[in-house]
Order: C-alpha cells, then sequence, then structure tokens
C-alpha cells in the first residue's frame, strides 16, 4: 500500500502557509505577558500549538486530498457445477451411484487446494450455490447456468470451470455453443450410464394446450424401444377411469421408433387430464417415463385480432408470430382499404402506422371506438400525428417536426395492469431503440406506462409503451415501430423469443380481456409446472374505483379428491399476492373471498398443475456432447474415477494464476476524522495551559 498527498494548487504553497503560521503566533504572543510567567517549555508549547493549527487551516484551503494505492491478490476461481437432474440416477442403483458421485467431485474441490478459490454450484431447473445431491430436478438448463455464471463472476479471475453432468438438457440452447462469451476452459466429469438397456419410453406428446368446444382436437404419441425387438405393446389414452383410445404396437428392432397419430373429441369445458400409458416389461431400466401426463383446457372459442396497417413492415409477422404462440388468438392482417369483415367479431384491433394520410383509416377507427373495441396504437414513420393527437388514446405528442426520433425502453415503475418477468425487465434496455414520431410525448391522468424512452444515454420521463381507459374504450401506445429487432435482440441474448413473446402476449391479452368489473379480481394462470411455485394476484376496489387492500383476503384450493388447502393473501402496496409453493400434479379449483364493508365478494376459477417428465425420456448419457463441450474450449472431459488427471490438468495450466489489482482512491484531508481531531486537540492543549495560568 502507497499513501501520499496531493494538492489542487503547486504544493510550494505550503510554505505561504507555514508562514502565516508563524506570522499569526508572533503577532499573538511576542508581547504577552503570559509568556514571561510562564515556564519556557509551556509558552513553547502553547506558542507551537498555534503555529501548527492556524498553518493547517491554511493548508486546508489549498484542498489537499490523499491518494492510497493498495494491491489487491485475487486467486485464479475454479466453479464446480453439478447437474443435480434426475436424469443423472434414473436407474434402479441410484443409492449407490449417488455415492460414488459424490465422492468423486468433493475429492475435486479438495484437492485444489488452498492455490485456488473454489465455487459450488448446482444446476437443472435453476442454479444454486453449494452441491446438491438429491438429483430431483426436473429439467435441466446449461443456459441458465451459463447465464448465472455470467452475472456472478463477470470480471472476476475465473480460471475454469468444472461441469459434472450426464449431457442430457431439455431447456435452453444447446450446451456447446453457451460458454463462448465466458471465455475460460470448461472440463467434464461425464456421469450417467451410456449402455442401452431395456427400455420402454413415451419420449414426446404433441398436443395443443387449448382446445375449441364441439370440436376433435389433434395428438401426437412418440414411442421409444430400446432392446425389446418382437415385444407387444399397447399404447392407451384415458380420462379418469374412462379408456378414450387404444393402440397396439409390435416393436420390430432393439432401437425402435415410432408415432401413433390420434383425435379426442373436447365435449366440455374446462381443464382435461389425460394419461398416456404404455405396455410396461419386465427387465425395463426404469416404468416412470411408461406413462405421460397431458392437459388441455377446452374454451368456447377463438379471439380474433385485427392488425391494420398503413403499410406493409415487418412488426406485422412479428406480432402475428407472437400472439399466434396462444392458440385462444387468430390473427389477420389486411390494409385499412380492404376491411369488409364485422367490426363486432375482433377482440382487438392493432394499427400499425396509423391515422395516416398514406391510408385513410378515419372511418374505421370511428367505428371501434363505437363498438368499443379495444386499440394498440403503434407509432411509425406513417403516422399523422395531429390526427393521431385527436383521438385521445391517453398520449399526446407536441412540438411534432415531421422528424422520427430513435428510443429505447427502460421500466417506468409503479404499473399494476399486469404483471412481466423480471428478466424481461432486466433485458429491455439492451434492446434496439425503436423508431418512431419526434416530440414531447406527454400521458394524461388515466394513462399507465410500462416503459419510458432513453433518447440516447438520456432516461427521459417520456411514455413509450402506456395503456388508458376512455370512453369505455381500452388503448395502447407504443412510440415506435421495431417489434421485430426486439425478437431478434431477444433469440441472440436468451436463444429463443420468450421474452419478447411475453411482452406482446400479455399486452394483447390485457386489451382483449372482456372487463371484470366485479370489485374484486383474481389474477393467475390456468397452467403451471410441477416444479414451478402457484402464485396469486388479487386486486379490490372500493366505491371510488380505488385500489384498497384493508380487508383480509383469502384463497381455499380444492384438488380433485375434495381436499381443501386455505390461504391468506399478504398485502402488497394497494393489492393482494400470495404463493402458496409448488403443488403435486393435477387439477385443482379455487375460490377467492373477501368482505368489503357489509358485501361479499367472491372469485371462482380452476387450473391444472403439468408433470415435467422430460428428465425420464432419456436415460442413456450423452457423454459426446460433454467431450465436445471441453474440446472447443481446450480443456478434457473425464469419467468418475479419474479425477487426479482433472485435478492435475487444472494445477498444471499456465493460464490459472493469481491476479494483482491495483486500487487507487482519493479522498479530501478534511474529510478525515483525525484531522478534525487533531486541530480540537491543539486548541485544548493552548486552551487548557491559558486557563491554568489564569489568563483568558
Amino acid at each position: 500500500m502507497g499513501i501520499s498527498l496531493i494538492t489542487e494548487l503547486p504544493f510550494g504553497f505550503t510554505v505561504f502557509c507555514l508562514l502565516v503560521g508563524a506570522g499569526y503566533s508572533y503577532l499573538l504572543y511576542r508581547k504577552e505577558q503570559l509568556m514571561k510567567d510562564l515556564p519556557k517549555w509551556q509558552s513553547r508549547l502553547i506558542a507551537g500549538a498555534r503555529f501548527t493549527l492556524v498553518s493547517l487551516l491554511c493548508f486546508l484551503l489549498l484542498g489537499p486530498m490523499l491518494r492510497v494505492v493498495s494491491r489487491e491478490v485475487e486467486k485464479p476461481i475454479v466453479v464446480l457445477a453439478l447437474d443435480a437432474s434426475k436424469s443423472i440416477v434414473n436407474r434402479k442403483d441410484s443409492s449407490e451411484i449417488i455415492a460414488k458421485y459424490k465422492a468423486g467431485i468433493e475429492k475435486v474441490a479438495s484437492g485444489l487446494g488452498s492455490d485456488y478459490e473454489v465455487k459450488l454450484l448446482s444446476f437443472g431447473d435453476h442454479v444454486r450455490d453449494n452441491f446438491d445431491f438429491n438429483f430431483a430436478d426436473k429439467e435441466t438448463d446449461f443456459s441458465g447456468l451459463y447465464r448465472d455464471l455470467d452475472a456472478k463472476f463477470a470480471n472476476r479471475n475465473v480460471g475454469a470451470i468444472v461441469i459434472a453432468s450426464d449431457g442430457l438438457y431439455n431447456e435452453g440452447s444447446n450446451p456447446v455453443y453457451g460458454p463462448d462469451r465466458l471465455k475460460v476452459p470448461v472440463y467434464t466429469i461425464a456421469l450417467g450410464d451410456t449402455t442401452i438397456r431395456k427400455d420402454i419410453v413415451i419420449s414426446k406428446v404433441n398436443a395443443n394446450k387449448m382446445a375449441f368446444l364441439g370440436n376433435n382436437f389433434p395428438m401426437e404419441v412418440w414411442v421409444d424401444a430400446r432392446q425389446a425387438a418382437a415385444a407387444s405393446l399397447t399404447l392407451s389414452v384415458s380420462e379418469d377411469s374412462a379408456r378414450l383410445f387404444t393402440r397396439a404396437i409390435s416393436v420390430s428392432g432393439n432401437n425402435f421408433h415410432t408415432s401413433v397419430p390420434l383425435f379426442l373429441d373436447a365435449k366440455k369445458k374446462g381443464i382435461h387430464h389425460y394419461v398416456v400409458s404404455i405396455t410396461q416389461l419386465e427387465g425395463e431400466v426404469t416404468y416412470t417415463n411408461n406413462i405421460r401426463d397431458v392437459f388441455v383446457e377446452v374454451v368456447e372459442n377463438k379471439q380474433k385480432i385485427l392488425i391494420v396497417s398503413a403499410a406493409p413492415n415487418p412488426d406485422e409477422s412479428a406480432l402475428k408470430n407472437a400472439i399466434e404462440m396462444s392458440p385462444n388468438y387468430e390473427v389477420s392482417i389486411i390494409a385499412p382499404a380492404d376491411f369488409t369483415g364485422r367490426i363486432n367479431d375482433f377482440s382487438l384491433a392493432i394499427l400499425h402506422g396509423l391515422p395516416s394520410q398514406r391510408a385513410d383509416a378515419s372511418n374505421l377507427i370511428e367505428k371501434f371506438k363505437a363498438a368499443r373495441i379495444p386499440m394498440w396504437f403503434i407509432l411509425s414513420a406513417n403516422t399523422t400525428v395531429s390526427d393521431f393527437n385527436n383521438i385521445r388514446a391517453g398520449i399526446q405528442i407536441a412540438d411534432n417536426r415531421g422528424s422520427l426520433n430513435e428510443m429505447q425502453a427502460v421500466p417506468a415503475g409503479n404499473f399494476s395492469l399486469f404483471n412481466v418477468s423480471d428478466d424481461l425487465l432486466k433485458q429491455i434496455d439492451e434492446w434496439p431503440p425503436l423508431k418512431g414520431p419526434f416530440g414531447v410525448y406527454s400521458s394524461n391522468g388515466n394513462a399507465y406506462s410500462l416503459f419510458n424512452q432513453k433518447i440516447g444515454a438520456v432516461v427521459t420521463k417520456q411514455p413509450l409503451l402506456s395503456f388508458a381507459d376512455a370512453d369505455g374504450v381500452k388503448y395502447a401506445v407504443l412510440g415506435g415501430e421495431g417489434l421485430w429487432k426486439w425478437r431478434l435482440a431477444d433469440f441472440s441474448s436468451n436463444g429463443s423469443h420468450d421474452r419478447s413473446n411475453e411482452l406482446i402476449s400479455k399486452i394483447v391479452q390485457y386489451l382483449s380481456a372482456k372487463e371484470n368489473r366485479s370489485p374484486f379480481r383474481v389474477i393467475v394462470k390456468n397452467s403451471f409446472k410441477e416444479n414451478e411455485p402457484l402464485v396469486f394476484d388479487a386486486e379490490l376496489y372500493n366505491q371510488s374505483e380505488q385500489p384498497v387492500n384493508d380487508p383480509e383476503a383469502h384463497l381455499t384450493i380444492y384438488n380433485s379428491k375434495g381436499d381443501q388447502f386455505p390461504y391468506v393473501f399478504s398485502r402488497i402496496e394497494n393489492t393482494y399476492s400470495l404463493n402458496v409453493g409448488q403443488f403435486p400434479v393435477g387439477n385443482y379449483k379455487y375460490k377467492a373471498e373477501v368482505k368489503l364493508g357489509d358485501k361479499l365478494y367472491a372469485q371462482q376459477g380452476e387450473f391444472s398443475v403439468n408433470a415435467l417428465q422430460l428428465e425420464t425420456s432419456n436415460t442413456v448419457a450423452d457423454h459426446q456432447l460433454l467431450y465436445a463441450l471441453s474440446q472447443k474450449s481446450g480443456a478434457i472431459s473425464i469419467l468418475p474415477g479419474d479425477e487426479d488427471k482433472l485435478i492435475d490438468a487444472l494445477k498444471t495450466r499456465e493460464d490459472l494464476k493469481p491476479v494483482s489489482f491495483t486500487h487507487k482512491k482519493l479522498e479530501d484531508l478534511v474529510n478525515l476524522p483525525w484531522v478534525f481531531f487533531l486541530m480540537m486537540l491543539l486548541l485544548s492543549i493552548e486552551w487548557f495551559i491559558r486557563k491554568r495560568a489564569g489568563a483568558y
């Protein structure tokens, strides 16, 4: 550590500070009688104290600062990540396997010694600290591991990553192409068994999550049979105790694959639980993959969404693809002049670049208003700003000069109309800017902003995406075009369109939803994964339509057997929220109640918890993937039992070395406590001696 003193003014001015201190002390004490009465050492002490104090005060006027240079040495970090998913132990001798794996991985952790900083992680459907040898996760997501490593160890001295896994993944992108941005060698410990054993597997079931009442809907079942040549199997689909479909399958060969298409009838509204099963043969490695649970919600009809554009644009396809990810919606794209349908057939109109002088849509917009069809305006270069302002959709644009501006999105905060994921909020400001009309954007008192505009490096309070309700019509306004760029950025960062699809679908769901005018409203998904917590949100409004949460709200969940699970909502700001954790696979109903004044309000609904059987669909480890992952980064892959080889490989790497960091810190001398106490000490010494001598 090095400490030096610097000043804002030339350091030579210190001489003048000493002269001022000496002059002040000399003028004060040169003729004072006190100096003659005191012992010489005391007279010199008080004169010196005065000299030092005045000189120090003058010196502080020079703006002196302490520059502290410290050096920190960081050991090389080795991350050990254990795949804690269920596929690792999909065998009958699982306890013996767990003990073997545990001993080997802990040997690597302890064998690196004190020269390395070892970080232990487990991953599967989520990432957590330390090793988890329960192997109970229902999904394997390498991409989630890479994102967590990037977030936790960015700009750290990470020397190597060691991943212990069977190479099987069922979430995220291909692991081989994920760790490039980490720029560190990835060593792998190849767990699991590559031996192909007798196993009958329902590897995949394709079925829509939603069907429509009165129709029949398709289902496709994929069956794999390994080491079971000449076996006779029976595939069946059942609901409750009723068998709806059966098919005999004859296995030919030891590596047999087939798909069975079938159709089922949607006779009744609600969530239906179908059980797909296949014959169990003696000697199979596991029976857990011989059965699959499938949940299908039967609804009355599709909602129609209309996209009307002033001119063809890539946003149309982006919107259509995102919206039609849900089978509950059907999208039509037209030009304003081509519309000949019935207004009331549509649940939502998305107006891109309208109103516009290029394409007259004024009559169409008025018809939507009259029919109270929700409208989502996406502003573009084609938008006529003055005509848009006349619609009064919750946003006004002033000082428009006919030019365009690029606007990035940043979360506005305090948005309560619907929830969006934290991942989306964290990434939205990294997506490309939208391009829309230049001007000053302002919202009326009834508008709610989800995102504000970031122009260049300046974060503004101007709304980019806002929602309003005027004269019984719901509006959304997006200040610029370029949603297709957001989808590309989402896929580039995450390997999927999940976050951009989430944003578009949440907007469409909110706008197209039939208005619930009940003072008590419950918001919950109708389908959950079995490893996903059940989260319920609720809102309560008083007679002035103000959100309140003073009264206690209750929720009761009912399973298919009629068992009851009562809960009480938590109060968060002006709303209610409840996380009841994970529930077993099955169909459930719920009833929420709250009493406001002398009135009791209730909301009822149903939801399903879907089984995750991804980890049981493949019982053969993929060591080739692990080998490719290690080879690509210049590392090695080992089998359990070769841990010493891995430890030696890590210790002999020349790039796994400590890194020295230099930290520089500047601090104003006047802010240091010891300077204050020093001046107080000098004053106290002088005062005490003068007081004792009888001087004032």
